[in-house]
């Protein structure tokens, strides 16, 4: 039995009938088999991309009976960045397009949309007769397809296929993935996550099949590996040689309570050498008896690798318990040559978890955050050190007078996430005692002066503290407070404003009763540069220079051409030169190219999601960031490993070329010195 037999005898079951009945579309005859030729000189080339660019449904469609392949697979692809549902029925019969290509554009579009209807023509549309696997690659995009938009039933179908071999590298690969989108759509099952655990088990397995198999261990959220099957992830993750599956693995150790997963996490916490493993470890490590994890943990705060040491002060910050507070801020008096963010991390812990009799320790850390802070020249670590003040609330008005009066936006944002951290209590009430009163009239006042100071960073973060229900803020006899709103909501500048512009819409809606507002229709605003994508070869690159040292990129303008056009052009005109990496995950991301250093800035123009058939599935990514589909612009991010829940939202656009060990050395506050274009 062939491995595309065993599938069909597995799905042909939910074939409906009207899919063996689909009238054949007359204009089908005219479409011919042929190559796509991606060249971004030809005009035909440039019209379907800015078609694509302007979400020009109706025109889109038409040319997906275009005897040209090219432009069938440019209109097909489309759809994966639109999303548009009026793409499925004209998407279908592509399923069966001579050339593969655009079928494998059809199936990645009709994933993306991910309606219930895109299901069944999905399954019928995988080739079962490909005995000698020459369509691997387009039965392997059906597959994850499926995953993006099927039931239970597709699930259960997908997970039973075990006749799959180790060459067929594709068909596994997208079994895997299929299994993963299920799952990140909620939809799970024992026998699946059973496959998954077998696939990171089986060495002979390819490597990018078990990445993906890991990922979905690590990430779905109902899954929690029992005892045999933590064993059997424990064993995998000292066989395998590859970090990123390992980084994987660690994390799904973490979501096991069972003493197999805890026996491997703190046997490897001290010896494993990847940066992003040992981070993963920490974090992992969270799930297990407190007094026992101490002290694993303990000696990783003085690891050399600030990602490391950072992530072991956020383990206590997170995990700690008030017996251990006094001993945290004693921590760094007894290693003075902690990182400031780490000390900054051990502080917070002790001022989350000290009691109020502990007046004595608590004057000496709050004291200490603020000299810090008023000390350090990195608005960063001041930042850090306003939301470790914040967990003793009582110090909402320095917070308020510092942060507010500070010339960074970056501590601007800062404070505004501290004072609405402190909203947020469900103790405020006993917290404040009798003065809770007034201090809920003094966060009120607070919440006016950000929307009236237009600083979209402050009004994006504090919106959310108007519809803090247990301070009941629509209770209050403020005549003035629907205009407040109104009045700020107008002075934001559109699109640039956008996150600020949704959070206070948000706020608006609540006060008068009205359902969440929809996202702001932001219209197609800056085209793309076909002279400047002109200059752009395969040998093209950019160059940024850092203190730590150069990073080089290289781009993918056959991907995603107005991303790349925007880069450029930010690089050429100097915007990046001096601009900071103002937000880096350990494990995850360096993200720059914020006007502001917060993450609330941007210029007076969006560019549109564009989303490829290319996967985040390797370090080093260059993708665009966004607060949703459509509002990308200058911010950037390069991302530290594998991140394959973001693949298919957020735009790639490029890959570091060389310099990821500078990548990897980033830390928030590093500034771009100059960004450089070389043709």
């Amino acid at each position: 039995m062939t491995t595309m037999r065993a599938l069909y005898l597995l799905l042909i079951c939910s074939l409906s009938w009207q899919i063996a009945c689909t009238p054949p579309d007359p204009e089908k005859n005219r479409v011919k088999a042929g190559k796509v030729n991606l060249d971004l000189n030809n005009k035909s080339v440039q019209h379907l991309f800015d078609l694509r660019d302007k979400r020009q449904t109706d025109s889109l469609t038409r040319y997906l009976v275009h005897p040209d392949a090219t432009l069938r697979y440019i209109a097909a692809l489309s759809f994966a960045s639109s999303r548009d549902t009026l793409g499925i029925q004209p998407l279908i019969p592509l399923l069966q397009d001579p050339v593969e290509e655009v079928r494998v554009a059809a199936a990645f579009s009709l994933g993306q949309i991910g309606h219930p209807l895109c299901e069944d023509p999905l399954i019928a549309a995988f080739d079962r007769k490909d005995s000698l696997s020459r369509h691997q690659q387009f039965n392997a995009v059906v597959l994850e397809a499926i995953g993006k938009c099927g039931g239970e039933g597709s699930l259960q179908n997908i997970a039973s296929v075990s006749t799959y071999r180790p060459t067929d590298t594709l068909l596994l690969e997208g079994q895997c993935r299929a299994i993963y989108r299920f799952g990140l759509r909620g939809i799970t099952d024992e026998n699946a996550t059973e496959k998954m655990v077998s696939c990171v088990s089986d060495e002979q397995i390819p490597e990018s099949a078990r990445l993906m198999a890991a990922h979905y261990l690590a990430r779905i959220k109902d899954i929690e590996p029992d005892s045999l099957q933590a064993i059997q992830i424990a064993a995998a993750f000292v066989r395998t040689g590859n970090p990123d599956i390992r980084m994987a693995l660690a994390t799904a150790l973490g979501k096991s309570s069972t003493r197999p997963a805890f026996g491997m996490l703190s046997k490897v916490v001290t010896t494993e050498q990847d940066w992003r493993v040992r981070c993963n470890i920490i974090r992992a490590l969270a799930k297990f008896e407190y007094d026992t994890v101490r002290g694993l943990i303990t000696p990783q705060l003085g690891d050399p690798n600030p990602h490391v040491s950072r992530t072991a002060a956020e383990y206590f910050v997170a995990n700690g318990r008030p017996k251990d507070a006094d001993w945290y801020w004693r921590l760094t008096r007894d290693n003075p040559n902690l990182s400031a963010a780490t000390q900054i991390g051990l502080f917070r812990a002790s001022n989350k978890l000290m009691t109020r009799a502990d007046s004595a320790s608590k004057g000496y850390v709050n004291y200490r955050l603020k000299e810090i802070f008023q000390q350090s020249k990195n608005p960063y670590d001041r930042g850090d050190c306003l939301r470790a003040l914040g967990e003793y609330a009582w110090n909402y008005r320095w917070i308020h007078e510092k942060g507010f009066g500070d010339p960074s936006p970056a501590v601007k944002t800062a404070a505004a996430e501290a004072l609405l951290s402190i909203m947020q209590r469900p103790d405020f009430y006993a917290y404040f005692g009798e003065a809770s009163r007034g201090v809920r009239y003094e966060m009120y006042s607070f919440l006016r002066e950000a929307v009236n100071s237009g600083d979209p960073g402050l009004i994006a973060t504090l919106s959310e503290g108007y519809t803090v229900k247990t301070l009941s803020f629509q209770t209050l006899r403020d005549s003035s407070r629907l205009n407040t709103l109104k009045d700020g909501l107008a002075k934001l500048k559109m699109p640039r404003d956008v996150e600020a512009y949704m959070a206070l819409d948000k706020a608006l809606a609540y006060f008068e009763g009205r359902d969440a507002p929809a996202k702001p229709s932001i219209g197609w605003n800056k085209p793309i540069d076909w002279e400047r994508l002109k200059l752009v070869t395969q040998e093209s690159e950019a160059v940024i220079e850092t203190a730590r040292g150069k990073i080089v990129l290289e781009f993918y303008p056959h991907i995603a051409p107005g991303s790349v056009a925007n880069f450029l052009e930010l690089a050429g005109t100097g915007f990046f030169d001096g601009k900071n990496f103002h937000r880096v995950v350990a494990n995850f991301v360096a993200q720059g190219g914020c006007p502001r250093g917060d993450g609330y800035g941007a210029l007076d123009y969006t560019i549109r999601t564009e989303i490829g058939t290319i996967w985040y599935e390797k370090e080093g990514y260059l993708g665009m960031a966004s607060a949703g589909a459509d509002t990308e612009g200058t911010q950037f991010f390069i991302t530290h490993s594998p991140t394959p829940h973001l693949s298919g939202n957020y735009t790639i656009f490029g890959k570091v070329k060389s310099g990821m060990d500078i990548v990897n050395q980033l830390q928030p506050g590093d500034v771009m010195d100059r960004v450089t274009v070389k043709y």
